[in-house]
């Protein structure tokens, strides 16, 4: 009997685990699988030599997680892996590149229409597109994201009603930029709430774990990074920007 570990990247709850349970124990010839969430450990027992084609293959029609081996005996699909390294990670943020570049050309458009440029509605629409566009992706599963943003969420560690109220407070602040109601108020939360978000990635990075973003739900496996700070920070200061130019124009 032949025992492997790998690692799997991508769960978040105890129904990440179950899933992925399942899909490995449908490799042939294998016995037992235990898979730890809090390591993000995979062991399987089989009677034969298991290899990281084999599980990857096994976990392809669940994109959301991917998998690694934990030493150098599966070294050629990690040297492969390594060549292709600049590919996964455009891969990896193609969604949230596609929804800035969607969101951009809309609000750009609507520039266009009115005939000369308003920074300050353009931002609007911008923040708007955001706010509506992700707070869609993590309705699609409330619960697996409320789990997810609770791993780095400072105010979500400590209410976990708070995971399943922020899409609805995106969703609502999104309302009021495209509809120009409330501009103050809406700014003034998405300091708060995006402040304190990303206060709470930028502990999780330092302390080098692994840990799913959850800007895009459940939906998409987008590892948290400095990406999520930078897209955290671009909005807060288009909301300061848009505080002090109405404070100018009273």
């Amino acid at each position: 009997m032949n025992t492997k570990k790998f690692i799997v990247e991508g769960m978040t709850c105890e129904s990440c685990v179950q899933k992925v349970t399942e899909a490995l124990k449908s490799i042939p010839h294998v016995q037992t699988v235990k898979v730890n969430l809090a390591d993000r450990a995979a062991s399987i027992e089989a009677h034969h030599e298991i290899d990281l084609i084999e599980v990857q293959e096994s976990l392809k029609h669940l994109p959301k997680y991917t998998v690694r081996a934990t030493s150098n005996e599966n070294s050629k699909s990690i040297d492969s892996s390594k060549l292709d390294q600049k590919e996964s990670k455009l891969k990896t943020y193609k969604p949230l590149i596609l929804i800035f570049a969607y969101i951009s050309l809309a609000s750009l458009s609507y520039q266009i229409y009115r005939g000369h440029f308003d920074l300050h509605i353009f931002m609007s629409h911008i923040m708007a597109g955001f706010f509506i566009g992700l707070s869609f992706f993590k309705f699609l599963d409330l619960k697996a994201f409320s789990e997810s943003f609770s791993s780095y969420d400072p105010i979500a560690q400590r209410f976990l009603g708070y995971g399943l109220l922020y899409p609805f407070v995106e969703l609502i602040l999104g309302l009021m930029f495209i509809s120009q109601i409330g501009l103050p108020l809406a700014n003034s939360v998405t300091i708060f709430v995006l402040g304190i978000t990303t206060i709470g990635v930028i502990k999780r990075l330092q302390s080098e774990s692994k840990f799913q973003c959850a800007c895009l739900g459940a939906t998409f496996n987008l590892p948290l990074s400095y990406v999520t700070v930078f897209e955290n920070l671009v909005m807060i200061a288009m909301a300061t920007y848009g505080l002090v130019l109405k404070s100018n124009s009273m």
